[in-house]
């Protein structure tokens, strides 16, 4: 093992809600792009919900890796994306003893042409935690769908399980999939119709008792130097009582 290639990595952050994390791993990397790592994780954390008070604590181990074959980082025409993630964990408190939360996640490109003006793109994403019932989940390891990075058109986090008076929970499961078409129109100028799909579930393995939630839109692109300008308007194809029925995002680089 080179040690060019292995790098101690160290973070915290807060998360939802209410909690607490701390990080540090182990990176290897195969290629430039290409790596698996290692890691501790410790967390704390309060939250109140439907369910009540929620206190806990967590030790976990991290584990995850990533593959990318992709010709360009924010605008690829060619190549996949492969990156998965593991951690179990030791909960203490109201959460279960024994926590496992897993995700991967895909993603293809290809180009029809060396100019790369016409690009088809698809995503899909599956993600599940165990260890109990959603009650003896950790707040912060909840599943949600929506946004701009999951389905289009829908608010940030707003596709997951309800209780009886519509309030959000989560889920212990995760399906998310995404279709794009980009079309360099001029050098400068792209446009790009999308279809997004997914849901969070009740049970441990996405497909029980949620119904997907559709989201359709056309973007916008203004390739620069750096990579292109993201502009995307969604509309929710089944969308709730109460939920806008447009969407608009903006960002730099393709949406994956």
């Amino acid at each position: 093992m080179s040690i060019s290639c292995l790098t101690l990595l160290w973070g915290a952050r807060r998360a939802r809600p209410s909690s607490a994390a701390a990080t540090g791993a182990l990176r290897y990397r195969f290629a430039d792009k290409t790596w698996a790592q290692a890691g501790l994780l410790g967390e704390v954390g309060q939250a109140h919900d439907i369910f009540g008070r929620q206190s806990y604590r967590l030790i976990g181990l991290p584990l995850s890796g990533h593959i990318d074959t992709t010709d360009n980082d924010l605008d690829p025409g060619q190549g996949f994306r492969l990156s998965g993630s593991l951690t179990p964990a030791l909960g203490y408190g109201d959460v279960g003893r024994s926590l496992l939360a897993a995700k991967v996640q895909a993603s293809a490109y290809h180009a029809f042409d060396e100019e790369r003006r016409a690009i088809l793109a698809g995503r899909v994403a599956l993600g599940s935690v165990t260890g109990g019932g959603i009650a003896r989940i950790p707040a912060s390891w909840r599943m949600f769908a929506g946004g701009g990075g999951s389905v289009r058109g829908y608010e940030y986090r707003s596709i997951a399980p309800r209780d009886a008076f519509g309030r959000l929970i989560g889920g212990r499961s995760l399906f998310e999939a995404s279709l794009e078409a980009r079309f360099r129109v001029t050098e400068t100028i792209g446009i790009v119709p999308f279809v997004d799909t997914g849901a969070a579930f009740d049970t441990s393995f996405p497909g029980g008792g949620e119904a997907l939630r559709w989201g359709v839109g056309l973007g916008l692109r203004y390739h620069t130097a750096i990579g292109p300008i993201r502009l995307d308007l969604a509309t929710p194809l089944n969308r709730r009582r109460g939920e806008q029925p447009f969407a608009f995002y903006i960002s730099l680089g393709q949406a994956f």
